[in-house]
């Protein structure tokens, strides 16, 4: 699993930037529609779900984000982003 961001939905707040143990998200450098530099999942190979069969270890960004912008996606599947 990796995890996706949609940016219909992303503010830019940043809190899953610095709530990733992992560091799997960034800041972007593009302006998303609604002209925010919402956040970019830089690292999902850093992520403790990735490759997780089955098992949930961390949803830390899922939780934090207050715009529900985070989900999860099979790494062979393209998400929202």
């Amino acid at each position: 699993m990796k995890p996706a961001i949609d940016l219909r939905y992303c503010k830019g707040c940043a809190i899953c930037i610095y709530m990733c143990p992992k560091k799997c998200f960034s800041r972007g450098v593009d302006l998303s529609e609604k002209g925010y530099f919402a956040a970019v999942v830089n690292a999902p190979e850093n992520c403790f779900n990735h490759k997780r069969e089955g098992k949930l270890i961390c949803e830390l960004c899922i939780l934090s984000c207050p715009d529900q912008a985070i989900s999860w996606h099979p790494d062979d599947e393209e998400g929202p982003q």
